[in-house]
């Protein structure tokens, strides 16, 4: 009975007890940034090819060439885009392939570094790649692909 008394005092004790409380103001920060705008200026133009199965391959500058039985050559038209935000932001910026057209895939690349710092709030990207050709028929394709940009 001694050890229940005990118990039964402790616990009224520590109820008598006012527990202390405070509060705090905070803040919650926020950078706002201009929604980004991605334009093609220019699109990515590989001429006219001869229906082989092969490779034909767009450097700097729009200059081809071909491989695996492809035999493109000559200069073409890369492709350009202009992206617009904030000035000053850096932006990481990608390119993928979309699906094949009538056995014609075409893999973008980013003719420069992943990344872009709008100057000015704007920036230019160069767009080359190559062509795969697979069982391709004739006539003109028109191939989509997607061009993503992205602040850090």
């Amino acid at each position: 009975m001694k050890k229940l008394t005990l118990i039964l005092a402790a616990s009224a004790l520590i109820a008598a007890q006012t527990v202390d409380a405070d509060d705090l103001s905070s803040t919650a920060n926020v950078n706002l940034l201009s929604a980004l705008s991605l334009a093609e200026t220019t699109q990515v133009d590989f001429g006219t090819l001869v229906i082989n199965d092969g490779t034909c391959t767009m450097a700097t500058g729009g200059a081809l060439s071909g491989a695996g039985g492809q035999t493109c050559s000559g200069t073409q038209q890369p492709g350009l885009f202009t992206i617009t935000g904030t000035d000053g932001q850096t932006l990481d910026i990608s390119a993928s392939a979309g699906a094949a057209v009538d056995g014609v895939t075409f893999n973008p690349v980013i003719d420069g570094p992943a990344t872009v710092t709008l100057s000015g709030g704007s920036a230019t990207v160069d767009m080359i790649g190559n062509l795969v050709l697979s069982g391709a028929t004739e006539g003109a394709k028109a191939i989509s692909y997607t061009f993503t940009a992205n602040y850090q």
